[in-house]
């Protein structure tokens, strides 16, 4: 499929590994930067969605979607798992799930914009009833937009173009294709944060807008690589 993300706003915590890795399946390994792990908040538009090769699906020109993620490796091969998925429509989260195997929740989600300002609230629809509150303001013209530099914070997080994913306990990996990261850095303040309970999230690192990007996003297939190896520890700095 193909999908354009635009309005990305990115938040990112540091992590206590030992509450994070609870939530990650026994097949992949639980990835780290400078001995800290991560869990990131990333909420953008989606418009349009299309098929590779065909129109725009008819109402699902832009929705919004929030998702929460972490940062692992399977053998060598750093990656994102994600531990939730909250989209405004139904048809993406079914999609996702049946396709993808990933957690999509449709959730009950109100997004405030402006110039500089976006603010979101989301509230699962599951019997958990999690919950987040963050607000965003962008920099807009006062500061530089940039591509995050090679062993950078910024660039282990951003730059990964591989989903994981178990089905049947069966680890699979999804590859996304598209141009390099360019972001900018954003102020965020977090309201309600009771879905970020689970997993250990503890000190904001920082926030950060990201430009519109289309991206190509293809079928899962079971990992090629060995679940586990010497070098599969993380390898940054």
């Amino acid at each position: 499929m193909e999908q354009t993300w635009r309005d990305m706003m990115m938040v990112h915590w540091r992590a206590d590994p030992n509450k994070l890795a609870r939530h990650v399946p026994n097949k992949l390994q639980l990835d780290l930067f400078d001995g800290h792990a991560y869990v990131s908040a990333v909420l953008f538009a989606v418009d349009p969605f299309r098929l590779r090769g065909m129109p725009a699906v008819r109402g699902m020109r832009r929705f919004w979607q929030l998702n929460l993620r972490t940062y692992v490796r399977c053998g060598a091969t750093p990656g994102v798992y994600f531990l939730r998925l909250d989209t405004s429509r139904a048809w993406p989260a079914q999609l996702g799930r049946l396709t993808y195997a990933l957690p999509f929740e449709r959730a009950e989600m109100a997004v405030l914009e402006d110039r500089e300002h976006l603010a979101v609230g989301v509230v699962s629809r599951t019997g958990d009833k999690a919950s987040l509150s963050v607000g965003f303001r962008r920099a807009g013209h006062r500061m530089p937009w940039y591509e995050p530099m090679e062993g950078s914070l910024d660039a282990w997080l951003l730059n990964r173009y591989t989903l994981f994913a178990t089905a049947f306990g069966v680890v699979v990996e999804t590859r996304v294709v598209h141009k390099p990261w360019v972001v900018q850095p954003a102020e965020a303040r977090v309201g309600d944060a009771r879905m970020l309970a689970p997993y250990g999230c503890e000190e904001m690192a920082f926030a950060c807008a990201a430009e519109t990007r289309t991206a190509r996003i293809g079928l899962p297939h079971p990992a090629r690589h060995p679940t586990h190896s010497p070098d599969s520890r993380s390898l940054a700095r």
